[in-house]
């Protein structure tokens, strides 16, 4: 398969289900200020990690089921077989759908190109408390012991990896989070034990996806990206204004559930 029939075939599959497409904007004064996702900088404008801000701004006046196709740029990271700096997302939205619904229609247009089974792995219950250290223990003890002949929904991240997902306590408060590793002192009391209503999707031991209920209160998302922020001013690390427009449309939108799936490397795994 080609790339321009992988677009035209995802375009007519979520059509047919009566989503809105959705455009992205490419140059943004802010974003969203997530862990781990790096920008690119152009003179006074930065290139998004991901087409959540704009569809989250259409959802707040039209609750409604959405998508956006949108090229996608993060600094910063390892270029390999399956990432590149600049790669194509597919990332949609499904109103008053709660996460297994929206791994059941996930699954619905996967099966669209792949023949697999689908099973759901839960991470343990105990696992490390801070980003580093869970970081590690995933990379040595989880992601090379995921099945390499089908795809599997990995589920029971903790909260404090997923500011933007909502928690399965519903509490969204976010007030006894474990500490990162030289963060400051005013993040070190967020995020419990508590999980994230998130998955993140492998195929073939491919990461390929990442969905979660979301999370609307604007007070936890606003104190996340002051945090993050704050971490990075103090660690030297680049960092861009965060959107405060972004976290009043959280605010705004029906509940939902919504994935960021990479198509380049699903068009990958469809062509081995």
């Amino acid at each position: 398969m080609l790339l321009p029939d992988l677009l035209k075939t995802t375009r007519q599959f979520f059509w047919q289900q009566n989503f809105t497409e959705v455009e992205v904007n490419y140059l943004n004064s802010s974003l969203p200020l997530e862990q781990n996702l790096y920008t690119f900088k152009v003179n006074d404008w930065y290139l998004p990690a991901s087409p959540e801000f704009k569809l989250k701004e259409f959802l707040a006046t039209n609750p409604q089921n959405c998508f956006s196709i949108a090229h996608c740029f993060r600094n910063l990271e390892a270029t390999s077989p399956y990432h590149s700096p600049e790669f194509l997302m597919l990332e949609y939205y499904l109103v008053n759908q709660n996460l297994d619904q929206l791994i059941d229609f996930t699954k619905k247009y996967i099966s669209f190109f792949l023949n697999l089974k689908f099973e759901i792995y839960t991470l343990p219950t105990e696992l490390p408390d801070n980003e580093p250290d869970f970081n590690q223990y995933f990379l040595n003890e989880i992601e090379p012991k995921l099945p390499k002949d089908k795809a599997i929904f990995v589920t029971g991240y903790p909260a404090f990896l997923s500011p933007l997902a909502k928690v399965y306590d519903d509490a969204n408060n976010f007030q006894d989070r474990k500490p990162r590793r030289n963060e400051p002192e005013d993040r070190q009391n967020w995020f419990a034990s508590q999980k994230a209503k998130r998955f993140e999707l492998y195929i073939n031991g491919i990461e390929i996806a990442n969905g979660c209920e979301e999370n609307r209160d604007p007070v936890s998302i606003k104190k996340s990206f002051e945090s993050e922020q704050k971490y990075r001013q103090q660690n030297n690390l680049p960092t861009h204004p965060y959107s405060q427009e972004f976290i009043n449309y959280c605010a705004q939108i029906p509940p939902s559930s919504g994935i960021g799936l990479g198509l380049n490397r699903l068009l990958s795994i469809i062509n081995l």
